[in-house]
C-alpha cells in the first residue's frame, strides 16, 4: 500500500470525508488516493481559503477540519488562517506537501523548513521523512489538535515519503483520543466560593462558540441560575453582541474562567474593569494560558488549573448554588447583554436612508421571513452592526484574531455541512477584496451562498481610528472605490445584486434566494462608527 493511500485511509477513519486543498506537484499523489477512497477535495482558488474552510468545517461538525496545499508559496500561502484557526480553538489539520527527503540540503525544489514557518502559530508541526512514523505522527498530531485547548497542527509530508510502499501496515492502528466527558471533580473552595457568591459569572472562551456546544452552555446556566457568556471577539466587553455587560461585569463577586485567556479581551483582569475583591477561578486546558492567567491576575487567582475545557463544564454541572438569590441577578445580568439602547444621532432619522444601522434592521426583517438561516459575520465596523442585529442568525464571527476575509471562505463550508439552509456572509468591501475568486469555487461545487457587502466605499474602522487619532482632516489612503463586486459574482457564473436604496433590499433578497445561485448582494452604504451599548 502507498503511503499516501494509508494517509487517506487514516483521514477517513477519523471521520474525515472532505479535504479542502490547491493541487501542487508534491500532492497530486494524496489527490489520487482520495479519488480510490472517495474523500471529497474541493478545490479552491488561494491556499488560505482552504484554511479557512477546514475551519470552519470542523466548528460545524467537531471533527477535525484537513487543508491540504502544496510545498513552498503554497504553503506560505496557508499561514495567516492558522493564526485565525488557534484564536478561535478550532481542530483544523494542515497537510502539506514538501520536497523529496531523500535530497535534503541538495537545494531541490522548493525545499524550505516548513516547521520554521508553522511552528509558532500552532500546537504541533512536524516533517515527516521517515515512512515507519508516517502513521503514528498522524494520529498523534490529530490527537494533539482536538486534546485540551483545540488548534491547528501542521504535518509537512516529504514526497518521496508519500510515493513509497508503506513498510509498516495500518491494521491494527487506532486512535486513541482523551474522553472529553473524562471526571473531574470540584475542590472545596470552588463549591464553597459559589454557593457564598451572591453575583457570580462564568466566562467561556471561542472553543464553546461552536454550534455543537451552545446546548452544554445553556444546560449550565439552567442548572446553575449563573450567566455564562461566551466571548470570542477581540473587542471583549464592547463585543455588541454583548451589550452592556461591562454595567454588570464590575459587579461580579466570583468568576469562573473556562478555555479563556485572561488576556486583552478581559482587561486583563485589571481592577477597572473587575471589583478587587473578586474571586477567580480558571480553568485553562493549558498550561501557557495558565501561566498568563497568573501573571495577570496575582493573589487575586484562588484557584488555577489545567483542566480541558469541556471536563471543566462538566465538573461545573456538578456545583449547586442558591437558586433563589442567583435568580435576580441572572435576569439583570441578561438584561444588560439584551440591552440594544444607544444614542442615534440626528442626521440617522430618516428611516428612509441606507446606512449600517437601516442597513442590519431591514435585512433581520427580511430575513424573519424565512426558516433555516444561518450566516457568518465578518469585517471591521460593518461587522458590528451585523453582530449587534442579526446575532441570532450568527453561527460564525471573524473571532479574536481580529483577521478579515475569510467570511466567504467559511460561507462555502458551512454550505457543504447544512445544505437544506440558507447562508449567508456578512462583510464590508473591504473583507470581499480578500477570496472574491471563491466565487467561482461556489459554483464549481454547487454551493449557494450570499454574499452580502455593507459597502461604504472604504475600510471604515481604519478611517475611524484617523479621524479619532489625528483628526478629521487626517484621513489617509484608506478609501475604496465603487467597485461592482456583484457583477464579478455573476462573470464567475454566481447571481449579482446592486443596491442603492432601502426600498430595492427587499427584492433584492429574493431574487437571490431564488436564483439557486452563489450570490452578491451589493449594498451601498452610509458607514457609520460601530455601535456601543455599554454605560461608562
Amino acid at each position: 500500500m502507498k503511503a499516501s493511500v494509508a494517509l487517506v485511509k487514516i483521514l477517513k477513519s477519523e471521520g474525515v470525508e472532505t479535504i479542502f486543498a490547491l493541487s501542487g506537484n508534491q500532492i497530486m499523489v494524496l489527490f489520487d488516493a482520495c479519488l480510490d477512497e472517495g474523500v471529497r477535495i474541493i478545490h479552491v482558488r488561494h491556499e488560505a481559503a482552504a484554511l479557512y474552510m477546514a475551519e470552519a468545517y470542523a466548528r460545524m461538525t467537531g471533527q477535525i477540519g484537513v487543508a491540504l496545499v502544496t510545498a513552498g508559496a503554497g504553503l506560505c500561502n496557508a499561514v495567516a488562517p492558522l493564526f485565525t484557526a488557534a484564536q478561535s480553538q478550532t481542530p483544523v489539520l494542515l497537510l502539506s506537501g514538501d520536497s523529496e527527503a531523500e535530497l535534503d540540503g541538495r537545494g531541490s525544489f522548493q525545499e524550505m523548513d516548513q516547521v520554521q514557518v508553522t511552528s509558532a502559530l500552532t500546537k504541533f508541526s512536524e516533517r515527516i521523512k521517515d515512512n515507519k512514523k508516517l502513521i503514528p505522527i498522524v494520529l498523534k498530531a490529530i490527537n494533539l489538535a482536538k486534546d485540551g485547548i483545540p488548534g491547528p497542527i501542521h504535518l509537512a509530508v516529504a514526497a518521496d515519503i508519500l510515493a513509497e510502499n508503506l513498510q509498516n501496515g495500518i491494521s491494527g492502528l487506532r486512535q486513541v483520543h482523551k474522553n472529553a466527558a473524562d471526571a473531574a471533580e470540584p475542590s472545596a473552595n470552588l463549591a464553597k466560593s459559589i454557593v457564598s457568591a451572591k453575583k457570580p459569572l462564568i466566562i467561556v472562551g471561542p472553543y464553546f462558540g461552536m454550534p455543537c456546544h451552545g446546548g452544554k452552555l445553556k444546560k449550565l446556566e439552567k442548572k446553575l441560575n449563573i450567566p455564562v457568556v461566551l466571548m470570542e471577539s477581540p473587542r471583549g466587553f464592547n463585543d455588541p453582541r454583548l451589550g452592556n455587560i461591562k454595567s454588570m461585569i464590575r459587579l461580579a463577586d466570583l468568576i469562573i474562567v473556562v478555555g479563556k485567556p485572561i488576556d486583552f479581551s478581559l482587561s486583563y483582569g485589571s481592577l477597572k474593569a473587575f471589583r478587587q475583591d473578586a474571586e477567580w477561578f480558571v480553568y485553562t486546558g493549558s498550561d501557557k494560558l495558565l501561566k498568563k492567567s497568573r501573571s495577570n491576575l496575582g493573589n487575586r487567582l484562588k484557584e488555577g488549573k489545567n483542566v480541558a475545557p469541556l471536563v471543566a463544564i462538566n465538573m461545573l454541572q456538578k456545583l449547586e448554588h442558591q437558586k433563589a438569590i442567583a435568580s435576580k441577578w441572572l435576569a439583570s445580568f441578561r438584561k444588560a447583554i439584551d440591552c440594544r439602547d444607544f444614542c442615534i444621532p440626528d442626521k440617522l432619522d430618516n428611516q428612509d436612508r441606507l446606512n449600517s444601522l437601516t442597513f442590519a434592521l431591514t435585512i433581520n426583517k427580511i430575513l424573519s421571513t424565512r426558516e433555516n438561516v444561518i450566516a457568518v459575520s465578518d469585517g471591521g465596523e460593518i461587522g458590528q452592526w451585523v453582530q449587534s442585529f442579526l446575532s441570532h442568525y450568527l453561527v460564525m464571527v471573524n473571532g479574536t484574531s481580529g483577521a478579515i476575509g475569510g467570511s466567504l471562505s467559511y460561507a462555502l463550508a458551512i454550505k457543504l455541512v447544512h445544505p437544506k439552509k440558507d447562508v449567508l456572509a456578512f462583510m464590508g468591501d473591504g473583507t470581499i477584496g480578500f477570496h472574491l475568486a471563491e466565487f467561482e469555487t461556489a459554483v464549481r461545487e454547487n454551493l449557494p451562498v450570499i454574499a452580502v457587502i455593507g459597502n461604504d466605499l472604504k475600510w471604515n474602522a481604519e478611517v475611524k481610528i484617523q479621524e479619532q487619532q489625528f483628526g478629521l482632516d487626517r484621513v489617509y489612503a484608506c478609501e475604496l472605490t465603487d467597485a461592482r463586486y456583484d457583477k464579478v459574482a455573476v462573470a464567475l457564473g454566481g447571481h449579482g445584486e446592486y443596491v442603492t436604496e432601502l426600498k430595492e433590499l427587499s427584492s433584492a433578497f429574493q431574487r437571490s434566494f431564488s436564483s439557486g445561485k452563489p450570490a452578491c448582494i451589493n449594498i451601498r452604504i452610509e458607514g457609520l462608527p460601530a455601535p456601543s451599548f455599554a454605560n461608562e
